[in-house]
């Protein structure tokens, strides 16, 4: 009987989660706002494994909650780089459009203070990818 009330609620639920999950997984892949980026990675995160506690209650087609969680996981870095990339060309095309040097370099710096409070939620490497493509930049404008 209160395994009929667990599976009700998770049919209920699976279908709200799974809607979730997918709007905050194409926000993740399209977005170049690191905040609304790694609020909603958590998001992505955070519906993968409730769909997966309740998995035992709900079918579901595709790739399995728990490997989705799990791909979410090992992919994270993969996805930040992604992220750095999105937003290093929004910057480039914003200075492209500026006439100054002062205004493409705070293109620029802004890409960098941009990610800047995230780097502890970087790998090592997407952290100095940032700062490379920052100087790089930087370089490429003089002065």
């Amino acid at each position: 009987m209160f395994g009929g009330k667990k599976k009700a609620a998770a049919e209920i639920m699976a279908p709200q989660w799974m809607k979730i999950l997918i709007e905050s997984r194409d926000i993740v892949n399209r977005t170049t706002d690191p905040e609304v980026f790694f609020s909603r990675y958590d998001t992505v995160k955070e519906m993968a494994g409730n769909l997966a506690s309740i998995s035992k209650y709900v079918k579901f087609k595709g790739t399995k909650p728990a490997e989705v969680l799990r791909m979410a996981m090992d992919q994270e870095q993969a996805a930040v780089r992604d992220l750095i990339v999105r937003c290093f060309q929004k910057a480039t095309m914003n200075a492209e459009k500026v006439k100054t040097e002062k205004g493409k370099r705070s293109q620029f710096e802004k890409f960098q203070t941009s990610l800047e409070p995230y780097f502890f939620r970087m790998s090592d490497e997407n952290a100095q990818l940032v700062q490379d493509l920052h100087d790089e930049a930087l370089k490429k404008i003089g002065g």
